[in-house]
């Protein structure tokens, strides 16, 4: 699960993370459940980051670029990626193929997004990273797994509408200083 990753991530906050061709370098060693996560992830990491960079864990998680990227990896697949930024102005729209969404990510980078959307073309995933995100979801939505960072109300407001018209199904929910909890789904 991709909350496990974040989860992770936000509780080693100092924790690097480097790319020397297909290993992944952790500067300190991280405790055994840390790393076991993080092997889990590996290939998204991997891919998330560029040849021979070293970044700081708090970094992926603060970089809505970097963030919105790394989802989008651990979520996984080959599909073509669907990128939506809203920047000042009108919301900008890319096809972006998956192999080159983090360089694209790290170029487009400035300024900071109110929001990114990033969905698979093939349908089988989307992630939504707010600007200002107090809580993660992760759910299965009529086949389509999502990922989303919203603020508080935003979470609470896509559940309520998920509940009422979609077949909502293995929903976790993620809070920075907690960790991930299924939501348990009641009839309505």
């Amino acid at each position: 699960m991709a909350v496990d990753l974040l989860h992770a991530l936000h509780e080693n906050s100092g924790l690097y993370l480097y790319r020397v061709g297909d290993r992944l370098g952790l500067a300190p060693n991280p405790p055994e459940e840390v790393r076991l996560t993080l092997s889990r992830h590996k290939l998204a990491l991997l891919r998330a980051l560029e040849e021979g960079e070293r970044v700081e864990a708090a970094a992926l998680l603060r970089d809505p670029h970097r963030l919105a990227a790394l989802l989008a990896h651990a979520l996984g697949g080959e599909a073509p990626v669907v990128l939506t930024g809203y920047y000042e102005g009108p919301p900008t729209r890319y096809l972006v193929a998956v192999d080159r969404l983090t360089p694209y990510l790290a170029w487009a980078a400035l300024p900071l997004p109110r929001r990114l959307h990033l969905a698979a073309l093939d349908g089988r995933w989307a992630v939504d990273v707010v600007g200002g995100w107090e809580v993660a979801l992760e759910a299965v939505v009529a086949g389509t797994r999502h990922v989303l960072l919203y603020p508080e109300d935003g979470a609470r407001g896509w559940l309520e509408a998920a509940r009422a018209g979609l077949a909502l199904h293995e929903v976790s929910v993620w809070r920075p200083g907690a960790a991930p909890r299924p939501l348990l789904l009641t009839a309505a």
